[in-house]
C-alpha cells in the first residue's frame, strides 16, 4: 500500500527547471522521488520567457493553467489562449510551445507516464 503525501503551499519547494532558464518548478510527485509512474508538479514561467518547441518522446504533458497569461502553440491546431482555468492534453510526440508569457503563468502539470 502506498503512502499518503501532503504538500501545503507554503511547503513547495521550487528549483530551476532542468531546461528553461528563469523559469521554475516544483515537484509535488514524482518518480525521481517516490515509486510512482506519474509526475505531477507546479511550473512557473516569468513574464517574457522563451520556451522552445519541444515533444515529450515517453509521456503525454497535462496542464492545467492556474494563473496568468500566455499562449500555447500545439502542432495541427495552432495557437491557444493559456489563462486561469485552461485545460491541455498533449499526447506523446506531439510537438508543441508555450509562448507570449504576458502575466507570469503558473500551471499544475502532469506527465503520464512519469516524466523520466
Amino acid at each position: 500500500m502506498g503512502k499518503s503525501k501532503i504538500i501545503q503551499s507554503d511547503e513547495v519547494k521550487w528549483e530551476p527547471h532542468p531546461q528553461l532558464e528563469k523559469a521554475k518548478v516544483g515537484y509535488l510527485l514524482s518518480n525521481r522521488d517516490e515509486n510512482v509512474d506519474l509526475t505531477c508538479l507546479l511550473v512557473h514561467l516569468p513574464v517574457g520567457l522563451e520556451v522552445p518547441k519541444h515533444i515529450h518522446e515517453n509521456s503525454d504533458d497535462i496542464i492545467y493553467v492556474l494563473k496568468g497569461k500566455a499562449k500555447m502553440w500545439i502542432d495541427e491546431i495552432g495557437d491557444l489562449p493559456m489563462v486561469e482555468g485552461s485545460f491541455f492534453r498533449i499526447p506523446k510526440g506531439v510537438l508543441h510551445q508555450p509562448h507570449s508569457v504576458e502575466e507570469d503563468l503558473l500551471a499544475y502539470d502532469v506527465f503520464y507516464p512519469f516524466l523520466a
